[in-house]
C-alpha cells in the first residue's frame, strides 16, 4: 500500500529542489485524466502509430503506462538556468520498477551507440548517458524519479537523503508562499523575477512596463472547459494599472490581426480579459467544453502536418 506523498505540502513540494531554484512548473496528470478533456488529449498520443508502438513497448518492457500511470511533473529553475543549464525535475508515478526502467533506457541509448552509467551517490545510484554526464537521474523510492542537470543531480541526491538541510529551495518563504496561491491547479507555473531579468525589460520600450513584476504565479484547470489565471505582482497601483492597459491593447491588436483572424481565433481571444487589481496584475481566459475540443482538434492537425513537414515554420 503506498504511504502519505512527500510532496503532499509545499515545504514537501520544495524540498528536493536546491536552494537557487526561483522559477517552478507543475503539471498533475491525476488531475488532467480526471477533467472532461483527458480522452480528447490521450488520442493525440495514438495519432502516430510509430509512437503508439513505441508507448505500448515501453509499458511491455517496463510495467509504465506514461499516459495512465505518471501523477506528477515538477520541474524547477534558478534564476538564470542558461548559464549553465541548472534544472531538476521531480516525477511521481503509481509504479517505477528502477531494474526494468533502467534496463529499457540502456537498450535504447545502446542502440545510438551510447549506454547508461550508473554513480554511486550515498544510498543512490545517478543514472547518467556516458555521452552526456552533466544530466543525471535517481530514483528516491518506487513512486519518485528525480533528474537534474548542470550540477544539480547530486544537489538533489543529498537533499533526498537528508530531507532537512539549508540548501533546499524550502526554506525560502516567498517562493514558498507563491506556490501556496497557486499549487492546487492542474498546470501551474510559480516565478520569482530576478532584478536583472527586470532591469532588462524596463530597458525595453515595448516590454518597459513588464519589468515592474517582481513574482508571477499562472494556473490552468481542465474540469469545465478551461479557466486560466495568471498574476503579476508589482510594487505599485499605477504599475498593475500600466499593465493592464498595454496587455488590452495587446489584446485589441491581436483581434485585428488577419492571419489570426483566418485561423479562427478570434472567439478565443475574445475569452482572454485583462485588468489591475490593487497592486496585481491579471490576466484571465475562460474557453467553453466546445472551445477547448476545437483547439485540442487543430492541435492535432497541426501535429499531423508538422510530422509531414507541412505545418508552419517547418521547410
Amino acid at each position: 500500500m503506498r504511504g502519505a506523498d512527500p510532496a503532499a505540502t509545499v515545504q514537501g513540494r520544495l524540498a528536493l529542489f536546491p536552494e537557487p531554484t526561483r522559477v517552478l512548473v507543475s503539471l498533475d496528470f491525476a488531475k488532467v485524466r480526471a477533467s472532461g478533456a483527458a480522452a480528447k488529449l490521450a488520442a493525440l498520443t495514438r495519432q502516430n502509430p510509430e509512437d503508439e508502438r513505441e508507448l505500448a513497448e515501453l509499458a511491455r518492457r517496463t510495467g509504465l503506462d506514461p499516459v495512465n500511470q505518471i501523477d506528477n511533473l515538477l520541474v524547477g529553475f534558478p534564476e538564470d538556468a542558461r548559464a549553465r543549464g541548472e534544472l531538476g525535475l521531480v516525477l511521481r508515478a503509481q509504479n517505477l520498477d528502477e531494474t526494468r526502467l533502467v534496463a529499457y533506457v540502456r537498450d535504447q541509448l545502446q542502440k545510438k551507440g551510447d549506454d547508461l552509467v550508473g554513480t554511486p551517490h550515498g544510498r543512490f545510484t545517478l543514472w547518467s548517458a556516458r555521452r552526456d554526464p552533466d544530466v543525471a537521474g535517481f530514483f528516491a523510492d518506487a513512486h519518485t524519479f528525480i533528474l537534474g542537470a548542470g550540477g544539480w543531480a547530486p544537489r538533489m541526491a543529498a537533499l533526498a537523503e537528508n530531507p532537512r538541510p539549508a540548501d533546499s529551495a524550502a526554506t525560502n518563504i516567498d517562493l514558498q508562499r507563491l506556490v501556496e496561491r497557486v499549487g492546487g491547479h492542474a498546470l501551474w507555473g510559480a516565478a520569482l523575477v530576478p532584478a536583472e531579468s527586470r532591469r532588462s525589460l524596463s530597458a525595453d520600450p515595448h516590454f518597459a512596463s513588464a519589468g515592474a513584476i517582481t513574482s508571477l504565479v499562472a494556473g490552468i484547470d481542465l474540469a469545465r472547459g478551461l479557466d486560466a489565471l495568471v498574476v503579476g505582482d508589482v510594487a505599485t497601483t499605477r504599475d498593475a494599472q500600466a499593465l493592464a492597459a498595454k496587455m488590452q491593447e495587446t489584446l485589441r491588436d491581436a483581434k485585428q490581426n488577419a492571419q489570426l483572424l483566418m485561423l479562427g481565433l478570434g472567439p478565443y481571444l475574445d475569452a482572454v480579459s485583462a485588468r489591475a487589481v490593487d497592486r496585481r496584475f491579471e490576466l484571465h481566459a475562460t474557453l467553453t467544453e466546445p472551445q477547448v475540443d476545437d483547439l485540442i482538434a487543430r492541435l492535432g492537425a497541426f501535429l499531423t502536418l508538422a510530422r509531414q513537414g507541412r505545418a508552419p515554420g517547418f521547410p
